[in-house]
């Protein structure tokens, strides 16, 4: 009988093999435990999970050597428990084991148990699957989910606390989806009430339509914005804001830009509107034989082997076929032989419909090449096994994200007889994934597209972001100060506004808002900033062209004012000064030879005069004084003027003049850049009480857009510049801010009246020109004239002629004047002069005269006076009837009836109070002799 038990061992052994074979081909890890709960089997995948090789971990015990983590051992001591007991046949349950080398795994442990005939447990087989990157991405998903949802609220609370007035609408109905709550308040709106809504349904036009050109203006910009793809900014825009209290409509003017936000396919779904209120400020065993009683032995060990192989396989299959992961097996071509219903859910194939196709055909077209390439290796040997993630593609077509661990099965010889892959749909994960970077990418786009400079500032002060804008204002790139400390890169802000706002920000959790200046950037800035767990958001802009506005509207209410006060004065002063020089004139002339009285009258002629130049020089200031600006050779001028100037200022100071060659003609009033000059030398004596040099130069320049964005009322462009420098004591820098101020001097009191320079400063001003202070202390000072240049050629000056015998004549005049004391004051000069004089006090009276007698030839009229008509109305009355009628006007303040700009209107014959006999009857002369 030797033949057959020779066979049934050899039976016995390839059943072993096979047995073996199967279970070191199954994917997952299978180890098989004695009835003393000791490893009998540790498969090949058993090894690779766990680092141990089957020869240093048969016979043990899982507490003879690091194979459960402390903390699961009472758990895993009572699954042994009530396996041992046969308790139960079929156990699951998941702990944490370690690897050789330390590291910790999470498994899966699937544990059925095999009892004898007698129902004692003989062996447990447990089949480990490695389920650590599946935990993890369960929670990385979850934590996934929560920072999407807290960025979005984190992005939702920066946008809605944002300092500026800003609404997010819908592309395609205008709907609002987001608003700040600036806009809110500044709206007298709630979010629950508009969101959702159309923008012009919220607010609508007004019962009056008063709004609806405003309505129009802001529905054309949005449709540029849809048409072009490009922000839109918009000019002021009045559109008065429903008032909840009073029922009616808030009159506001609004100053927007709209701006488009593409998702991550370049299409526009929303845009961002931003606006600013101006209007302040213009989510069983038979019988047997007995000699084969050890062959039936071996059979029967045989089948029970067998059978507990189909047991396990059963098992297997079960496992596989209930598992929530896919599990697919296919050939070395793909073509699918074995899915689990897992599998099947996933794409939306029955197994048979599977068994049709093939791996590839289920792979998106753009992933099999990535696919060939990770599977070309494991098929040549190189590898055991590869993980890709990969687009598969359903029934329906749609595309699912997978992760594939996909291993080879080899047979007893170590060739490769079929692949199995265990698949998990990551595409919520995946999902989540874009979701955060389209939101993260529309909160950057919406940052960087802020017209406010933002950035963020860790816990440390180091910027943790900045947008384009804040690089652009803080004149750093964004990537330069990138996790840097805001303190270091600008070491100035520890001494300003900036450090203690911030930090009280930071300690208190309470927002800040301030307006300080910074001197390295020399910029005025408003800083909104926001404390959050992070750090500290922080929302600034440049304010120094609104505090430039702001000076500059300060300057001209302070004119205006001087300017008022100095009109009404002039008005009535230079009334008075007119009689008063006029009779001085006349009784020096009469008492000439007294000797008694004629110092007398002189000294009311001079008083008279210092009256008469100190109301001018208010003027000048206030920029009130009227001109007559011409064509001018300034070199010309300046050469005539030399012998009065060295007169002026004596011996004991040389005065140079260095003309500028081909100097240009300036468009400027002659006589009253003659008295500036004069007033500059006279300061420049003062300054040099012990002699020195007066050296006045004139050149030809051309002021920059740059330079004159820095000065107030200055345009660029050419002018001639006169430079008067002296080298005298020079002007102490802690009044040099001053010293244009009216009424402001250094001199002892009685020997200045302080409106020196500021009427020189009002003159040039009015000119539309530009003054300049250059001074040390101990070397001297420099003040630059820049007049402006004209293209005409200059004029020549007409000789003046002393002698009144030739200013009489016998033409008939009509003298308007309200003052009575002027009045008669002008008619005796008239007369005396031989002319036949009619008078009137006001401009109808006046009217009817000339009206009734054709024979008065000129007309001499006061611009402002009672009874409803101006010297300018009444000239042009006049004119209609008698257009040869020569007219000649005066006043001690012009107001704007004859004077435009600072300037007298051309043709305009003008005589300024007060005003000498002599110069009275010059100007009659010229007008009637003027052809």
């Amino acid at each position: 009988m030797p033949e057959p038990i020779g066979e049934s061992r050899q039976y016995q052994y390839h059943a072993h093999e096979l047995l073996s074979f199967h279970l070191d081909n199954l994917p997952l890890a299978v180890i098989e435990w004695d009835s003393d709960f000791r490893i009998a089997r540790w498969s090949r995948h058993a090894e690779a999970l766990f680092g141990w090789p089957a020869e240093a971990v048969i016979g043990r015990h899982p507490f003879d050597f690091a194979f459960v983590h402390p903390e699961d051992a009472e758990a895993v001591t009572t699954v042994i428990g009530q396996l041992l007991e046969g308790i139960e046949r079929q156990h699951v349950s998941t702990n944490r084991n370690l690897t050789r080398d330390g590291a910790q795994i999470e498994c899966e442990w699937h544990n059925s148990i095999q009892l004898d005939d007698q129902g004692h447990v003989i062996s447990v087989l447990s089949v480990v699957q490695d389920i650590t990157e599946r935990n993890a991405a369960e929670r990385y998903n979850r934590e996934l989910l929560a920072r999407e949802q807290a960025l979005k609220a984190q992005f939702r609370a920066i946008f809605e606390s944002a300092p500026g007035l800003f609404l997010v609408l819908s592309a395609d109905e205008y709907r609002i989806v987001g608003v700040s709550d600036a806009y809110l308040e500044a709206t007298y709106t709630e979010r629950e009430a508009i969101i959702g809504r159309p923008l012009f349904e919220v607010f609508p036009v007004t019962p009056d339509r008063s709004n609806a050109a405003g309505v129009e203006e802001l529905s054309a910009s949005l449709e540029r914005v849809k048409r072009y793809g490009q922000p839109d900014t918009m000019p002021v825009l009045r559109y008065p804001i429903p008032d909840p209290v009073t029922g009616g409509f808030e009159e506001r003017y609004w100053s927007p830009i709209n701006v488009p936000v593409f998702d991550e396919q370049g299409r526009l779904t929303l845009i961002l509107h931003r606006t600013e209120d101006v209007t302040d400020y213009l989510d069983e065993a038979p019988t047997v034989d007995p000699t084969n009683l050890e062959l039936v032995a071996r059979a029967r060990e045989l089948k029970t082997l067998l059978e507990r192989h189909r047991s396990s396989e059963e098992h297997w299959r079960r496992l596989f076929a209930e598992a929530a992961t896919g599990i697919v097996q296919a050939d070395t071509r793909g073509r699918f032989l074995y899915a689990n219903q897992a599998f099947c859910d996933m794409v939306g194939y029955s197994e048979e419909a599977l068994r049709a196709t093939d791996f590839l055909a289920l792979t998106h077209p753009d992933d099999r090449p990535a696919n060939r390439s990770k599977l070309s290796p494991l098929l040549s040997g190189e590898t055991n096994g590869f993980i890709i993630e990969k687009r598969m593609l359903d029934r329906n077509g749609d595309v699912l994200w997978c992760r594939n661990s996909v291993s080879a099965q080899r047979d007893m010889h170590g060739t490769i007889v079929s692949l199995v892959a265990v698949i998990e749909d990551i595409t919520a994960q995946h999902e989540a994934e874009a979701r955060q970077r389209s939101l993260a990418q529309r909160l950057t786009h919406s940052l960087e597209n802020m017209s406010d400079a933002f950035y963020l500032l860790d816990k440390d002060w180091c910027f943790s972001y900045l947008n384009h804008q804040a690089g652009h204002v803080l004149r750093r790139p964004a990537a330069e100060l990138l996790g840097r400390n805001v303190w270091d890169e600008f070491p100035g802000a520890r001494d300003s506004e900036l450090w203690p706002c911030y930090h009280t920000a930071v300690e208190t959790g309470e927002a800040q808002q301030f307006t300080f200046y910074f001197p390295p950037l020399a910029h005025w800035f408003e800083v909104n900033a926001y404390p959050g767990e992070e750090g500290l958001a922080v929302y600034f802009r440049t304010v120094t062209e609104k505090k430039r506005l702001e000076a500059q509207l300060q300057e001209a209410q302070r004119m205006e004012a001087i300017g008022h006060l100095t009109g009404g004065m002039a008005h009535d002063f230079n009334n008075l000064l007119t009689v008063m020089m006029g009779n001085a004139d006349l009784l020096g002339e009469a008492l000439a030879d007294d000797v008694r009285l004629s110092p007398l009258i002189q000294a009311v002629a001079e008083s008279a005069q210092r009256g008469a130049d100190l109301t001018q020089r208010l003027l000048a200031f206030a920029r009130r004084q009227a001109l007559a600006p011409q064509p001018t050779d300034i070199n010309r001028l300046i050469r005539g003027l030399t012998e009065l100037l060295r007169r002026t200022i004596g011996e004991q100071i040389e005065l140079r003049f260095h003309p500028g060659q081909g100097l240009w003609s300036a468009n400027i009033d002659p006589s009253q850049l003659e008295g500036a000059l004069l007033n500059l030398s006279l300061n420049a004596r003062d300054a040099m009480p012990q002699g020195g040099h007066l050296t006045i130069e004139t050149r030809n320049v051309s002021l920059s857009a740059h330079y004159a964005d820095e000065h107030l009322e200055l345009a660029p462009g050419d002018y001639v510049c006169i430079a008067v420098s002296d080298t005298g004591t020079g002007i102490p820098i802690n009044i040099r801010e001053r010293v244009f101020d009216p009424f402001f001097t250094t001199k002892e009191k009685g020997k200045g009246t302080g409106l020196g320079l500021s009427m020189v400063f009002g003159f040039l001003k009015q000119s539309a020109g530009h003054i300049n202070l250059y001074s040390e202390e101990g070397e001297g000072t420099t003040i630059k004239l820049y007049l402006p240049r004209i293209q005409q050629a200059a004029f020549d000056p007409r000789p003046m002629t002393g002698d009144t015998a030739d200013l009489k004549g016998s033409e008939s005049l009509l003298v308007v004047e309200d003052d009575a004391t002027v009045r008669e004051y002008v008619v005796m000069q008239l007369e005396t002069a031989g002319y036949a004089v009619r008078q009137a006090k006001d401009g109808p009276s006046a009217l009817a005269m000339l009206t009734a007698d054709s024979t008065i030839q000129l007309l001499f009229t006061d611009v402002m006076m009672p009874g409803g008509m101006t010297g300018r109305e009444l000239a042009i009355a006049a004119l209609e009837h008698k257009p040869d009628l020569k007219v000649v006007y005066t006043s001690g303040y012009t107001e704007n009836a004859i004077v435009h700009n600072g300037r007298l209107d051309e043709g305009v014959r003008f005589l300024g109070k007060p005003y000498r006999p002599a110069a009275l009857l010059r100007k009659i002369r010229e007008a009637l002799d003027d052809e």
